[in-house]
């Protein structure tokens, strides 16, 4: 098991925290150069993150990821801090007074507010844990229909999609997580149907370490 940083847009924030969303899928890097019709698995169930890919008996590619079964994900999201003088990170982890806020969420009460992209945010202010449950590799393409769903897809008669992404909105789930993919990662992104890894996770609200403190 290892505590690991994830990254996630705003719509995703809002998604892992009303229960929409247990799955993710990242792009390897990477990408395997397969063109055959194997199949990924994993070798050595000691070494988890190495897979192989074979047909027929032969390797044809490896790849390894990031992240296993087990893994505890602390979320990174675009944030700010309320205390008084606070005008940076450092400041804002020094501060004896007020608290995180987060982009993802409104904060009427604090329109003057500078937010930090979510890469620059420090263990402590995380309020999203994740824990991964199931890990395989597909083709972006090969996703299920309950999968698509799965990555935060919301529900609104007759279609799927995310709120504040006009383009994702489709009556078939995988085609409106196609349209989600083009919108974070670039136009046309989709069309290339790349390697990704998928994992499956579990939501718990609060801070990684006041969960160790938990289980403790």
């Amino acid at each position: 098991m290892t505590d690991r940083p994830i990254l996630f847009s705003g719509s995703m924030i809002r998604s892992n925290r009303r229960g929409l969303k247990t799955n993710t899928r990242r792009e390897l890097k990477p990408q395997p150069k397969v063109l055959k019709n194997g199949s990924w698995y994993r070798p050595f169930p000691q070494e988890p993150s190495n897979w192989q890919y074979a047909l027929g008996g032969i390797i044809h590619a490896y790849a390894k990821v990031r992240i296993v079964e087990g893994d505890r994900l602390w979320v990174r999201e675009t944030w700010s801090h309320t205390g008084d003088h606070v005008f940076s990170i450092s400041e804002a982890r020094r501060c004896p007074f007020g608290h995180a806020i987060y982009q993802a969420d409104e904060n009427p009460e604090y329109p003057q507010a500078k937010f930090w992209p979510s890469i620059h945010m420090p263990r402590e202010f995380s309020r999203m844990t994740l824990i991964v449950t199931g890990v395989k590799i597909e083709r972006l393409k090969d996703i299920s229909r309950e999968d698509a769903i799965a990555e935060g897809l919301e529900w609104v008669a007759p279609t799927y999609g995310i709120p504040g992404i006009a383009s994702t909105w489709n009556g078939d789930p995988r085609e409106s997580y196609f349209a989600l993919w083009d919108h974070i990662n670039g136009a046309g992104a989709a069309a290339k149907n790349p390697w990704v890894a998928c994992y499956t996770y579990t939501v718990h609200h609060c801070n990684i370490d006041a969960m160790s403190k938990e289980a403790a």
